[in-house]
Order: structure tokens, then C-alpha cells, then sequence
């Protein structure tokens, strides 16, 4: 009987006999041939245009040399991989690398606005740090939408329905115009209690708010940003959101040097960072609203009946609810998780957070695979190829486990010499190394969970990442880092292994949940 279900299983994933036959050879365990059936996808073409066939029909094996090639497959496919969409590595980068640029430019634009509040004073670096806190939870609830977005239009799109997912997207972006204008009164109302509540000096209170109360300015049109950007990304075209995020930054940077410091004439200090963001972000959202008005081949918006469709908001919520309290949570944790740290002394919350600050460059690949698998996952499910989703995954992973390890070897190896780069207190560097070195081993199990929890959120199985986070995060990665820092008295290394843990526990479950199949099922 086992014998049967897994000859049965090796039909399914190895419709070549010649892989077949190997993988019996080699007896690799059944979920490890699945990893391998998906590195080993097909050569096809490099097009994500063609990648879609509306409503389209699985394909039996012994057809696919002869399909058309509006169907996106190549006559040169090789191992006998099925399904009218032949996906590619290609494929996968395309989509991958102006995620990654996207998301480097994010960071850009956060050390861009400390480097310059950092020349203004302490008091002007303190105020936009603490601004800045309020912002990203503002933000949390953007990005929530943006994840509803992205799986709604890559379902649509992979239906072949452009008219449905120019539908989504109007709501989408309706819903974040009016969610801003509540961030923005929430910003008014409880920046000064929340300044309070985080101990700031009178001083530091009165420059926050002055920043705060101009950038929020700019929060319905920091939503429109991040939810375009993402409906963009659900249609498959991550280059857009690359090149306005491309114009934001160096929005920013120029007129935040001509407004705010004693270099520009207008000597305006905090109140001109403030400026330049808002007038930045508020550029960027026309970027898009524009790109979208206009349209592409798979998302234009409809140019009338701009109201609200609330089954279609309802739709949207279901997906992207989860995803921002997912986000809360994960917001929450850390927070605490800051407090354990700054308990171990002023040398080991440096050292923690120049060890972040070099790891949120190391996962940069990883969140953009992420991006890749979600988009190709999505519109596999809306065309009805889950299967084509999955090589899709796997080709994504394949790469992230490639790039990323690679980068854990370069941690472990030059960690004291990055560290030295930001400080030259000795104590520090010796504990910033210790961190990077854990880093190191992180990365597999981070490009795993990345991967994989991005093709879940793509197919709207955003329930089960939120349960996934939260417990990983609460229930081993807190307590594993009180344990290990305070308890054990391993000091911050013994944090970061509790940050360890937490990866590998995510990574294990989110693969399980993906290889189980349970999101080709998930309805949106």
C-alpha cells in the first residue's frame, strides 16, 4: 500500500520517467523530490506577458509540444514538466530584482532622513526617530490593503479579467485615501500622548511634533503609494513601483538639503525634513495614480463609477486584515523585544542595532523573491494552475537559498569588519560580530520563510501567516531571547539565537503549509 502511494506520489511530481527513475536511484525522501521537481522546471520563454492563458485548462503531458505559442511554451521544454504555464528562473528574477531595488531604496530613504536630521542636532535625530515610530504603525494598516490588493489582481489577472482588476484596484486605492485621512487624524491626536507614553525629553517632544504634524500630512497620499505599488505588483509589474520609489528618494534627498539645513536658504531644521518627505511621498502617489489612469495591458483603472463596491472592499479586507495584524503583532513583539535588549547595557543595544541595520541589507533578496512567488502564485490560482504556482515558488527559493546563503557566508566571515564600519568602541564590535555570525545561520531559514509565506499571501491564505507569526514570534522567539540573554546569561548573542529559533520554526511551517497544498483551496 505504500509502495502504491508513493509510486502514485512519483507519477504526479515526476512525469518524466528519466527523473523519475533518478529520483528512485538516489531514494530521496518524498518532500525533498518535490523541491527538486520544482528547482528543475522547464527552458521556456522569458516573457511574463505570455505566462497567463485566461481560464485556460490543464494540459496533458503528450500535448505540450504541440502547443501554441500564445500559450507562452517553449517547443524546447525539458523534463517533461506539464501545464500550459512554463515558468522560468528568468521569469522569477525579472519579476525579483526591482522588488529588491524597490525595497533598498526604502531603507535609502530612512538613512537619507537620519543622516540629515543627524547634522541638524541630537534633538533634531531623536524627533524623526520617534516620528518615525508612529509612521510605521500608520503604515501597518497601508500595507494591509496592499496585501489584499496584490493577491485580489493577481487572481483577476491570471483569470485573464483586467476589467475585475482595474475593479480591485479603484477600491483599493479608495479604501487607502480614506484610511490616510484616519492615520492622519490619529497622527494629530495621538502623537503628543504617544511622544509622552515613550519617556521624550520636553525639547525632543516639541520637534516630533512639529515633524509629525507636517509628514502626516502626506499619509492619504503615502497610502495610495504603497497600495498602487502593490496592486502594480499583483498584475506582475514590479519595474513602476522600483522607478517612483526611485523619484521619491531623490525627491527627498534634494529638497530636504535645500529646506532644512544651514547648506539651503531656507534654514527651516526639522520642519523642512518634514516638508520633503510629505512633498516626496505626495509626488510618488501621483507617479502611480497616473501609471494607473493610464493603464497597461493587465491594469487600468475604470474611468467611471468611482464609488465605493462594498463586496468588492469586503473581498479585499478578508485578504488583507489578517496580513496587518500579522504586522501589529510583529510591530509589538519587537518593541518588547527591544526592551530585553536594552536591558544587556548601552553597548549591546549599538551592537543590536547595527547588526539589524547590516541584516535588513542581507534579506533584501529574500523579500524580493517573496514578491516574485506571490505575484506568479496569485495569477496561477486565478488561472487555475496551481501547479504552475508551485514551480514558480520553487524556482523563487531556489534562488533566495542561493543568494542568501551566500551572504551568510560573507557575515560569518567579514562580520568584526562590517561592524567597524559604524563604531570603534571594541566591546561593541565584539558583540556586533557575535551577531552577525548568528545572522549568518539565519539567512537559509529566513529565505525559506520569506519564500514561502510570500506565496501564501499571494494565494489570500493570509489566516494562516498571521497564526504562523504570532506564535512563532511570541511564543518561542520572546521567551527563547529572555532565556537565552537574561536567564542563561548569554547577553545578545543569546537574543539572537532566540531569533534563530523563531526563523526556523516559521520556515518549517510555512513549508509545510505550502507543500500540504491547502492554499490552492484558500477562496478570495
Amino acid at each position: 500500500m505504500g509502495r502504491s502511494g508513493s509510486g502514485s506520489r512519483l507519477n504526479r511530481w515526476f512525469p518524466s520517467r528519466r527523473l523519475r527513475k533518478a529520483n528512485r536511484r538516489l531514494a530521496v525522501p518524498w518532500t525533498w523530490s518535490l523541491l527538486i521537481r520544482g528547482l528543475l522546471g522547464a527552458r521556456e520563454s522569458r516573457s511574463t506577458a505570455q505566462l497567463y492563458s485566461a481560464r485556460a485548462k490543464p494540459m496533458p503531458h503528450r500535448e505540450i509540444r504541440r502547443a501554441p505559442a500564445g500559450l507562452g511554451i517553449s517547443r524546447s521544454v525539458r523534463w517533461g514538466v506539464p501545464g500550459p504555464w512554463a515558468l522560468t528562473l528568468k521569469t522569477v528574477v525579472g519579476l525579483a530584482w526591482p522588488a529588491v531595488l524597490e525595497q533598498l531604496l526604502n531603507i535609502v530613504v530612512d538613512w537619507t532622513d537620519a543622516y540629515l536630521a543627524g547634522h541638524l542636532g541630537t534633538i533634531a535625530l531623536a524627533a524623526v526617530g520617534l516620528s518615525g515610530q508612529l509612521t510605521n504603525l500608520v503604515a501597518v494598516f497601508f500595507g494591509a490593503l496592499g496585501v489584499g490588493a496584490t493577491a485580489l489582481v493577481a487572481r483577476a489577472v491570471g483569470a485573464g479579467d483586467p476589467e475585475q482588476a482595474g475593479r480591485i484596484t479603484l477600491q483599493a486605492l479608495l479604501s487607502a485615501g480614506a484610511l490616510g485621512l484616519v492615520g492622519m487624524a490619529f497622527a494629530y491626536i495621538g502623537g503628543p500622548w504617544l511622544f509622552a507614553a515613550l519617556g521624550a525629553e520636553p525639547a525632543v517632544s516639541v520637534a516630533a511634533r512639529v515633524y509629525l504634524n507636517i509628514v502626516a500630512l502626506s499619509f492619504p497620499a503615502m497610502a495610495v503609494l504603497f497600495v498602487g505599488n502593490a496592486a502594480l505588483r499583483g498584475a506582475g509589474d514590479t519595474l513602476t513601483p522600483m522607478r517612483t520609489w526611485a523619484v521619491v528618494v531623490f525627491t527627498n534627498a534634494a529638497l530636504a538639503w535645500v529646506l532644512a539645513g544651514s547648506w539651503g536658504p531656507f534654514h527651516l531644521g526639522v520642519a523642512g525634513l518634514g516638508i520633503a518627505a510629505a512633498l516626496a511621498r505626495t509626488l510618488g502617489a501621483v507617479l502611480v495614480g497616473v501609471r494607473l489612469w493610464r493603464g497597461t495591458s493587465r491594469l487600468a483603472l475604470p474611468h467611471r463609477g468611482l464609488r465605493f463596491e462594498w463586496d468588492m472592499l469586503k473581498r479585499i479586507l478578508r485578504v488583507g486584515l489578517p496580513a496587518g495584524a500579522e504586522q501589529l503583532l510583529l510591530q509589538l513583539a519587537l518593541l518588547n523585544l527591544t526592551g530585553v535588549i536594552t536591558a544587556l547595557g548601552t553597548a549591546a543595544y549599538a551592537a543590536h542595532q547595527i547588526g539589524l541595520r547590516v541584516m535588513s541589507l542581507s534579506f533584501l533578496p529574500g523579500w524580493g523573491f517573496a514578491v516574485a512567488a506571490s505575484t506568479l502564485t496569485g495569477q496561477a490560482l486565478g488561472a487555475r494552475q496551481p501547479e504552475a504556482g508551485r514551480r514558480a515558488t520553487f524556482s523563487a527559493l531556489f534562488l533566495a537559498l542561493a543568494l542568501m546563503g551566500t551572504m551568510g557566508l560573507a557575515l560569518a566571515v567579514g562580520g568584526p569588519l562590517l561592524v567597524d564600519l559604524f563604531t570603534e568602541d571594541p566591546e561593541v564590535i565584539d558583540q556586533g560580530a557575535a551577531a552577525l555570525r548568528i545572522t549568518a545561520l539565519i539567512q537559509p531559514a529566513m529565505a525559506l520563510s520569506f519564500v514561502f509565506s510570500g506565496a501564501l499571501r499571494g494565494a489570500g491564505d493570509t489566516r494562516y501567516t498571521l497564526l504562523i507569526t504570532a506564535t512563532s514570534i511570541w511564543i518561542v522567539r520572546l521567551p527563547l531571547a529572555i532565556l537565552f540573554a537574561h536567564g542563561l546569561g548569554w547577553g545578545l548573542p543569546g537574543a539572537w539565537l532566540g531569533m534563530l529559533a523563531d526563523f526556523v520554526v516559521r520556515a518549517l511551517l510555512f513549508g509545510w503549509r505550502f507543500i500540504s497544498g491547502a492554499w490552492e483551496r484558500v477562496h478570495v
